[in-house]
């Protein structure tokens, strides 16, 4: 029991950590969380398929977002609807955990990719004054970002895409049952 606490404090410390290196830059974007969340729905059970990526979220994205240069006093619209977004794919990962399956999981992961990068893009054009408020100023905070933006919003996409792809097939592969494995435990249970 000690173990899993361990190893859970660690995952959850590596989750805030890649979360912080992937805030800005050309890795802006680049996160586990939302493959975390996806994929903890599907494996995990109880609280703990919940509560990790929620807490991992919780700590790193004021952080986060204050390196990106955002007002935490201004974005907190924004930045509830990116919390509620995660909640969402989460809750949409309910329906993969009859029967995991590795190609509907990598869909997914990319499926909520788009979505987060739709829901936030569209909240960032609500909430921030920089964005007009027109079909030019959505279509800034979807693709090409604010005016002096080092980075187009299309990289959060991409890095959104690749990030989860990668990160879900981590998971998927790591919370396989192995043949190996699997026959070790009938081995020591009919022992």
């Amino acid at each position: 029991m000690r173990h899993s606490w361990i190893a859970a404090l660690l995952l959850l410390v590596l989750l805030v950590t890649f979360r912080l290196i992937g805030a800005a830059g050309d890795w802006a974007n680049f996160s586990p969380l939302p493959a975390v969340f996806l994929c903890g729905i599907v494996f995990f059970r109880g609280p703990r398929a919940w509560l990790l990526p929620i807490a991992a979220w919780l700590l790193s994205n004021p952080i986060a977002s204050w390196i990106q240069g955002y007002d935490l006093s201004q974005s907190i619209g924004p930045e509830l609807t990116a919390f509620l977004t995660l909640l969402v794919i989460g809750a949409l990962a309910l329906p993969l955990r009859r029967k995991p399956q590795l190609g509907l999981m990598l869909g997914a992961g990319v499926v909520a990719a788009v979505l987060f990068h739709l829901v936030t893009g569209v909240a960032a054009w609500i909430a921030y004054p920089l964005y007009p408020k027109n079909l030019i100023g959505l279509e800034q905070s979807l693709w090409s970002g604010p005016i002096d933006s080092p980075l187009p919003s299309w990289v959060f996409l991409r890095n959104a895409i690749t990030s989860n792809l990668i990160f879900t097939l981590a998971f998927a592969l790591c919370c396989q049952k192995w043949p190996a494995i699997r026959s070790r435990e009938l081995a020591a249970s009919t022992r």
